[in-house]
C-alpha cells in the first residue's frame, strides 16, 4: 500500500492547521482531528487501537465523509503524524489538567 500524500495548510487567522489530502481518491479534503485517544487495551490482535473524532472543513469533491474508507485513510494520516512526532520529541499526552511529555 502506498502512503497516502497530504500536507499541513493554514487559513489565515486560525491556531491550528489542518491535513488537506493532496492525492488520489480524497484529494482535496482538508480536516482537523478533534479527539485523539488510545484505547485502554489490546485488542484481540494484539494492537493498541486508536480513536479519533475529527472536522472536515473543505470537501469539494462530495466525497463520502462518513465511509470506512476515508475513516482509514485519515486513521493510517494520523498514525503517521503521531510516530513522527513522537520519533521527534513533540508529542504532549493530556491527562486531565496535566500535560505530560
Amino acid at each position: 500500500m502506498e502512503p497516502i500524500k497530504y500536507t499541513f495548510v493554514q487559513k489565515t487567522g486560525d491556531e491550528f492547521s489542518c491535513i488537506k489530502i493532496v492525492e488520489g481518491e480524497f484529494k482535496n479534503v482538508v480536516y482537523t482531528y478533534r479527539h485523539v485517544k488510545f484505547a485502554p487495551e489490546e485488542n484481540d490482535e494484539g494492537k493498541l487501537p486508536l480513536k479519533f473524532t475529527y472536522d472536515v472543513h473543505l470537501n469539494p469533491n462530495n466525497i463520502n465523509i462518513e465511509s470506512e474508507e476515508f475513516k482509514n485513510c485519515i486513521g493510517d494520516i494520523l498514525i503517521e503524524v503521531v510516530e513522527q512526532q513522537l520519533k521527534n520529541n513533540q508529542v504532549i499526552f493530556k491527562n486531565g489538567d496535566k500535560d505530560i511529555k
